[in-house]
């Protein structure tokens, strides 16, 4: 399966707040077994969302967003949502209820600008947040997974790893991922080419990737990267360090700088 991540909020795009949402989600759906194909950092502007979510729909199995959730008027991502998908926006129910019981903690009430919280497509889903206080929104549509998330990384992490993630494995049976990483020094990213080439052609069920690190005393700095999916855990781990042991017998042969 594939998806895309798209990170929504000009603080965002004007370097006043620093994205580590799509870096957080990007390994926990690798982890799972998705592909992330693409990461869009986008503005609060809702012809862009909009925009943006129907380009993801058309390309990606899982669209995952954060930002945009809140009760202020540059909260836009719920309404986009809804008119990304033709459904229309209203009040939901279980969301209200949930809204309610979270401002309860703190004391408050339900205001036009909390309710706006509990908006989202007709039909959909809302995600509990007990984090905080804007519920998520899952939808289904057209057989892709559409998850809104909130921007705030402690509430969106909350929603992923208790609702979220257990969606997409218990529905889709999500092979495990297994990553092994090896540092070596002394070789140019161009000298090991030829056998990294080699490699990945004849373990194609792996990813290999060459990560260069700067230079150390001993010359290069290199972090090959050895990475693949399976049905359990130990299978995908052996798949990994057959490659990674022929790896490193292999570049004994290869003269350094």
């Amino acid at each position: 399966m594939n998806a895309w991540i798209i990170v929504i909020g000009d603080e965002i795009l004007i370097g006043r707040i620093l994205d580590t949402n799509s870096n957080w989600l990007a390994k926990k759906l690798t982890s799972i077994g998705i592909n992330v194909r693409r990461i869009l950092v986008i503005p609060d502007d809702e012809d862009v969302i909009i925009d943006s979510i129907r380009q993801a729909i058309n390309n990606a199995d899982i669209i995952i967003t954060t930002g945009g959730l809140g009760p202020t008027y540059d909260d836009k991502t719920s309404q986009a949502l809804s008119k990304a998908l033709h459904l229309k926006w209203v009040l939901n129910e279980k969301a209200l209820e949930m809204v309610r019981e979270r401002l309860k903690k703190f004391n408050l009430g339900l205001n036009e600008y909390r309710i706006k919280m509990a908006k989202m497509p007709e039909n959909a889903e809302p995600l509990k947040n007990e984090a905080g206080v804007a519920p998520g929104i899952h939808i289904k549509y057209n057989g892709k997974e559409i998850f809104t998330l909130p921007g705030v990384p402690n509430e969106m992490k909350y929603i992923y790893e208790n609702q979220v993630e257990k969606y997409l494995v218990n529905n889709y049976g999500l092979k495990y991922f297994y990553e092994e990483i090896i540092r070596i020094e002394g070789y140019p990213e161009s000298t090991l080419a030829p056998l990294i080439n080699d490699l990945a052609s004849k373990y194609r069920e792996l990813y290999i990737k060459s990560h260069p690190r700067g230079i150390g005393p001993r010359g290069p700095i290199i972090d090959m990267a050895f990475s693949t999916n399976a049905e359990n855990p130990d299978e995908a781990r052996e798949k990994c360090i057959k490659a990674v042991n022929e790896f490193k017998e292999r570049i004994k042969e290869i003269k350094k700088i």
